[in-house]
């Protein structure tokens, strides 16, 4: 399990887990402009990528089958992006899916190490 011991590494990853927070929030909110959840929906699938690359990248080359589980993460957003853009609108599963993806990540952050 990585310490965290810099502190660059844990004022970023407080920043991620406060972003996710904040965009799961408005992703569920049940009323408003479908413009606001579009954003956030994108705004997920993009910090869920960052929370990938990161888990992935922070691994030793000889690690390479974690590295693979790292990277499967982005096919449960993948799912989710299929399925927002099959409704071509605002869907609640696919927006489970993305958030899936993201706790994925930031548990393989800490758990694959």
């Amino acid at each position: 399990m990585p310490t965290l011991a810099l502190s660059p590494m844990l004022i970023l990853e407080i920043i991620i887990a406060f972003s996710f927070i904040i965009t799961s929030i408005f992703m569920f909110k049940p009323k408003g402009n479908e413009t606001v959840h579009i954003i956030f929906f994108w705004l997920a699938v993009a910090l869920n990528v960052l929370v990938t690359f990161i888990s992935a990248t922070s691994l030793p080359d000889n690690y390479m089958r974690e590295v693979i589980i790292a990277w499967c993460g982005l096919i449960i957003s993948a799912v989710g992006i299929v399925i927002r853009i099959a409704k071509g609108k605002t869907s609640a599963v696919a927006n489970i899916f993305v958030m899936l993806s993201t706790v994925y990540g930031v548990l393989g952050y800490f758990l694959l190490a």
